[in-house]
């Protein structure tokens, strides 16, 4: 007898715990389908779906047409495709060196004041560059003209 009532408490303990597993399923199923549902139904209904209260009517999202135009599209598209050169740039024209960034920053503004495209290094010593050439003779014309201005210029090949 005493053997008995250990088989039966045995069971029902696995019972016991069959059932909690079961349950456990059941609820982690249960929750996995109302947040699929939620998640289903937020990615349906678009990105750009304005956020609204229970009480607001829905709005409606504003459309407007195009005007017809004839002709004007077609010229847009029918435009012969451009082929665009590949310049590798190796000669650049700077000025300087300059120990203080300052004096650097001030050159270029005198430099881009006369219409000269610049840009100005950021270590230490500064130079500002004025132009970018992949023909050495452009590069060292605008280097003589910076020299009869006054500018401490040279040609710096990559």
């Amino acid at each position: 007898m005493e053997k008995r009532r250990e088989k039966t408490k045995a069971f029902t303990t696995l019972l016991t715990k069959i059932a909690g597993l079961v349950f456990m399923a059941f609820l982690a199923i249960s929750v996995g389908v109302i947040f699929g549902t939620l998640y289903y139904d937020w990615v349906r209904e678009g990105p750009l779906t304005p956020v609204q209260s229970w009480n607001e009517q829905i709005q409606t999202p504003l459309t407007f047409e195009l005007p017809e135009s004839e002709g004007v599209y077609e010229e847009i598209f029918s435009a012969p495709e451009t082929v665009t050169e590949t310049v590798t740039v190796r000669y650049k024209v700077q000025v300087g060196p300059y120990q203080v960034r300052e004096e650097a920053l001030k050159t270029a503004a005198e430099l881009e004041a006369q219409g000269y495209p610049v840009f100005v290094s950021q270590d230490l010593p500064c130079y500002v560059q004025v132009g970018a050439f992949a023909n050495p003779v452009n590069a060292d014309r605008l280097k003589r003209e910076l020299g009869d201005k006054g500018y401490r210029a040279y040609v710096k090949e990559e």
